[in-house]
């Protein structure tokens, strides 16, 4: 069952779970998914599905704890908390294991918070199916790798390890278990892996966490091959790479691209998980031949000072020259940049926003997010313990953030709206929760506008701004 029920600023395909049903059908286990996304009433539906199917076992994923958002915050916990516990009262026999990213990001408190009996981190292929396999033979789970259980009066996570070779899992099929032109039609991707794990450092991310450190790749032609099966059945024309960084490295992402070209497949490619830091001459010729029109480039900031203390792997002239690369190469850019970490003053705040009002000038999109979220094991979870800014001991369910004590929040937030009063395509954070944006995506999609459709930011963000003051009266 998922359980994430956001759809602002659009909704997001639950991949994990489809992964983790296809290879627990491969097992020979029955199998039914209950995706709560867009159910009116998540409880009523939860009851349903149980009562529907009366499964021994209840998976339950739960992606992620908030929002990572300090101006516009949402707290998950509490609502995947309220639906496991109708669960617990619609099928009090049933064994319930939890998973999904936030998992991986704090393991042991999130069981402890949830109360579940079993719980897995990192790769949900394997780890699930080997405790549903130790489950039904009576054998003790303990020991398995990614598994989260209670012993006595402690509780244990097995580290998860990672499989090496993740083209032995099966094929996701999302479109066996999800509906996912519901997700189109409200504005949402189809979500495409073409590796796990991660080796950049970036000091606030969790990928390390989640996925492990170094590259797991799948093969181009596997990856193809699932896209493929999605474009003829499905009927799927537009996908999103969501792997830790999709141009590293860039030599297997020129060949993705390169085997998307030879079938060829005809669709229109995104992804906003882009560095400056892995921009190759050949790469962004094979990524404008295989689809991709825009893409997002997480650069985080365009100051030396606070890329250099973000642990970004590359400086602010390096961004500039993959501007310059990305522009050539006929591709537009949705800037994404955080404010407020480490270092962080107005002076490299306004270096920012001049390289923002340069892009936004010739035509790109910039994202803004004010304040980095605090997650545990981080290594800005380390300097948050050393300026207090976090307290020893605090497992960070209750979501915490940094922001430089050289700023404050109002005159950053300031600062930020005067840009966006002068520019439609700039928007900060708590833009994205505006009542009426996911109408207007739904609207979008309707009319067929080709995706991303963030493109649109400009407008969006006109007629949103124009709905909330006509619905505050």
């Amino acid at each position: 069952m998922s359980t994430n029920r956001e759809r602002q600023p659009m909704p997001v395909v639950p991949n994990g779970v489809a992964c983790v049903a296809s290879a627990l059908d491969q097992a020979g286990y029955t199998v039914r998914v209950a995706d709560l996304c867009f159910a009116s009433d998540p409880h009523a539906a939860a009851r349903a599905a149980a009562a529907t199917f009366q499964p021994d076992v209840i998976g339950v994923s739960v992606r992620n704890i908030d929002n990572s958002d300090l101006i516009a915050l949402e707290h998950y916990t509490p609502e995947a908390a309220a639906v496991l516990r109708t669960l617990r009262e619609a099928a009090p026999g049933a064994r319930i294991i939890a998973g999904g990213a936030a998992f991986g990001v704090a393991p042991a408190s999130l069981f402890d918070e949830l109360g579940v009996d079993y719980a897995v981190a990192g790769d949900g292929e394997r780890a699930t199916t080997a405790l549903l396999d130790a489950l039904s033979a009576g054998r003790d789970p303990a020991g398995i790798p990614g598994v989260v259980h209670r012993d006595q009066s402690a509780t244990i996570v097995t580290p998860p390890g990672g499989d090496p070779d993740v083209d032995a899992f099966p094929a996701a099929r999302m479109h066996r278990w999800l509906d996912l032109a519901k997700y189109e039609r409200r504005g949402g991707t189809v979500p495409i892996q073409t590796k796990r794990g991660c080796v950049f450092k970036c000091i606030y991310c969790t990928y390390l966490n989640v996925e492990g450190w170094g590259y797991r790749l799948r093969d181009p032609e596997h990856v193809v091959d699932e896209m493929d099966e999605l474009v003829r059945d499905a009927g799927v024309h537009h996908f999103e790479f969501v792997d830790s960084t999709f141009n590293a490295p860039p030599r297997h992402a020129a060949a993705i691209c390169e085997a998307i070209t030879r079938r060829p497949l005809k669709v229109r490619l995104d992804t906003t998980n882009f560095t400056p830091a892995a921009v190759p001459p050949y790469l962004l010729g094979a990524m404008h031949a295989a689809g991709f029109r825009w893409l997002g480039i997480t650069a985080e900031s365009a100051s030396d000072r606070v890329l250099e203390r973000l642990e970004k792997g590359f400086d602010a002239a390096r961004v500039r020259e993959v501007a310059g690369q990305v522009e050539r190469a006929g591709i537009g850019v949705l800037w994404i940049f955080l404010v407020g970490g480490p270092g962080e003053t107005m002076q490299t705040l306004n270096e920012t926003l001049a390289f923002a009002t340069e892009r936004l000038e010739r035509g790109d999109a910039v994202y803004v997010t004010v304040g980095l979220r605090v997650y545990p094991g981080t290594t800005l979870h380390r300097i948050a313990l050393d300026e207090g800014v976090v307290e020893h001991g605090d497992a960070l369910l209750v979501p915490r953030f940094y922001f430089s004590s050289a700023m404050s929040i109002e005159a950053t937030v300031a600062r930020l709206r005067q840009v966006a009063a002068r520019h439609p395509r700039f928007m900060f954070s708590a833009d994205s929760r505006s009542a009426i944006l996911p109408y207007l995506t739904r609207l979008a999609s309707l009319l067929r506008l080709p995706r991303p459709h963030w493109r649109y930011m400009g407008v969006f963000r006109r007629v949103a701004r124009l709905g909330d003051r006509v619905r505050a009266g």
